[in-house]
């Protein structure tokens, strides 16, 4: 039973007067803030520590290693202390790790802060997922997520221009000053507006280890489906996360300013994709608007993979060519995260926090293989299977009701 004061889904928390969705896509916004802000800077990395693609890219991965394993406890801190204290507390040791990242002398003591910084943002995904689980009903989740996505949409619309700009001011470094900047004045934002929405009914979500919340996971299908499609799907994002700069700068020639056009319109698409996604939920059922993200994201993985293959290297040919993945991706991981969070009301914060590290391991492996191959046309096709892998993912058919 639950008290009187505990927020129910679909109500907003008792005694707050802020609006849950754009502080929970502020929050989530960590992630790729921390990823998209110094792509085109990646190229400046490696010159200066004088390592290849697969160096720089430790940086990346090793945030993505951080942010992943991180997932094991914070859901269950969310489950246990609250939301706000968990946020708050990530939030601090992010801007911490982010200073010491912004001064690191070797690419190993910038490795070892991204790490720890990966660990203290996956806090924001988190923490925002658990946010909308708490405040919003199941029904209203998918669109609600939708428009969180379209908020989120701002940070990699705007990071690959302030890292640009950053850079070209202070070098890479700069690029993640920005980062502390965004850690701290996000902190005192919650601070002072983020209530707690925990639930009183989730007190009993404390007392479920992190191996018992993984079991009563995975005897779900749709969460299993849902797993599936996400890791798939942020594996395409990741690869190219990882891989773009050195693709369109070092190989394609384009210039920084160029590379960030390609970062910020396909982004805005992925904005679009999350307005579109708020629109379908209204009409559509889940399961069909993660079949029409599928077909987006075999668009916009194969048509890069052809565009390189007949040797266009304009900025704008690959930006036509990869804008539909971003599209995709906007389209179908609300609804995806939706899906698969609706079943575990009692523990939504393990739930998320499970769905977060499959969903890294997916990212961690694709773009390790489009790595290994060198980048080039390899890049794409990584993309591609990744692709292939969400839309057999979402074609699997659901459970039936008992």
């Amino acid at each position: 039973m639950t008290s009187p004061s505990a927020p129910q889904p679909g109500t907003r928390p008792a005694g707050s007067d802020a609006p849950i969705v754009p502080l929970a896509a502020a929050l989530f916004a960590v992630l790729p803030m921390s990823t998209d802000i110094y792509l085109t800077a990646m190229v400046d990395l490696g010159r200066d520590f004088g390592v290849d693609i697969a160096g720089v890219q430790r940086t990346m991965l090793a945030f993505t290693l951080g942010f992943g394993l991180a997932h094991l406890f914070i859901g269950r801190f969310a489950d246990r202390i609250g939301r706000r204290p968990t946020a708050l507390f990530g939030l601090a040791i992010y801007t911490v790790a982010s200073i010491l990242a912004s001064a690191a002398p070797s690419l190993e003591l910038l490795v070892t802060a991204r790490f720890v910084q990966g660990m203290a943002a996956a806090t924001g995904p988190i923490i925002s997922r658990t946010l909308v689980r708490d405040t919003v009903s199941a029904e209203g989740a998918g669109r609600a997520l939708s428009k969180m996505g379209a908020f989120v949409g701002i940070a990699p619309l705007t990071a690959p221009l302030l890292g640009t700009f950053a850079a070209h001011l202070g070098g890479w470094r700069a690029a993640i000053v920005v980062l502390v900047l965004y850690g701290a004045v996000l902190w005192a934002i919650l601070w002072r507006r983020l209530p707690e929405t925990r639930p009183a009914s989730v007190g009993v979500g404390d007392e479920i280890s992190i191996l018992t919340a993984l079991g009563r996971l995975v005897r779900h299908r749709v969460f299993l489906i849902g797993v599936a499609a996400l890791a798939a799907g942020y594996g395409i994002l990741l690869t190219w996360l990882t891989t773009s700069g050195f693709l369109l700068i070092g190989t394609l020639g384009m210039s920084k300013l160029e590379a960030s056009a390609v970062y910020t319109v396909g982004s805005a698409g992925f904005v679009s994709g999350s307005l579109v996604s708020m629109r379908l939920a209204q009409r559509l059922m889940p399961r069909h608007i993660l079949r029409t993200a599928a077909a987006l994201l075999l668009l916009g993985t194969t048509a890069p993979a052809l565009v390189l293959w007949l040797g266009h290297d304009h900025w704008t040919v690959i930006l036509a060519s990869v804008f539909p993945f971003y599209l995709g991706w906007g389209v179908g991981q609300p609804m995806a995260i939706a899906i698969t969070m609706r079943p575990f009301p009692e523990m939504a914060g393990q739930a998320s926090a499970w769905l977060g590290l499959f969903q890294q391991i997916g990212g961690i492996a694709l773009s390790l293989v489009a790595a290994h191959f060198g980048g080039g046309l390899a890049i794409p096709l990584t993309m591609a299977f990744g692709a292939a892998l969400f839309t057999a993912a979402v074609f699997t058919p659901p459970p039936k009701p008992r």
